[in-house]
């Protein structure tokens, strides 16, 4: 199978569709924020990273949009990112005791803004095998519905699926909402919400 790796910047948009840094940024502020009570740092590195099969079975996170979400990063390189986002004072640590991460005010309005969160981080991209699309027709198609279906749901592209979720559904030739949620970055919740639409994208072209 012919690969690349994220590092390659012609394959920049293929990963993530904003700047690196900002999208991962506010996936950590959005998966933060749906926590009412705040969050352990520990409990949402794993979370992000899709690494806690206990959480799965005990607190259906299987069912959050943003489990695993940051697979393709290691649990240092989150804890970078936390690091860097409390420093610029969108999230903050509470409940010395039992410590847990909450957003700031400034935090809630960098989401709400959808401006850019300049979170620094000390490593390069992350060096990672993605597979290449085998149908790029296909996968332009998906691309553009996903886009569609953000605009309707007024959602950031990657909320309703990134470019390497849609690359997965061309190249497992997923055909059911079954299929879809064993799809990285798309689960029970997306899949139930916005597979027929995609769906329909690899009917047509079947």
């Amino acid at each position: 199978m012919n690969v690349r790796t994220v590092g390659d910047p012609k394959l920049l948009d293929y990963v993530v569709e904003k700047d690196f840094e900002d999208t991962v940024s506010r996936v950590i502020l959005s998966a933060i924020e749906s926590h009412e009570r705040g969050v352990g740092r520990s409990r949402l590195v794993r979370l992000l990273r899709g690494k806690d099969p206990g959480a799965i079975l005990s607190g259906r996170y299987d069912l959050l949009d943003h489990f695993g979400r940051l697979s393709l990063l290691s649990s240092d390189q989150l804890l970078d990112f936390l690091g860097s986002l409390e420093r610029l004072g969108v999230i903050e640590t509470k409940e010395p005791d039992f410590p847990r991460l909450h957003l700031t005010g400034k935090g809630r309005t960098a989401m709400k803004r959808r401006k850019d969160i300049p979170a620094q981080i000390p490593w390069p991209l992350p060096p990672r095998e993605l597979p290449i699309p085998r149908d790029p027709e296909l996968f332009s198609d998906l691309k553009k519905e996903r886009n569609r279906i953000a605009r309707d749901e007024g959602l950031p592209p990657y909320c309703v699926a990134t470019n390497l979720s849609l690359a997965e559904i061309v190249n497992r030739g997923v055909t059911d909402i079954e299929e879809l949620s064993a799809v990285p970055g798309m689960g029970e919740t997306r899949a139930r919400k916005y597979g027929e639409r995609l769906l329909s994208m690899v009917q047509e072209m079947g």
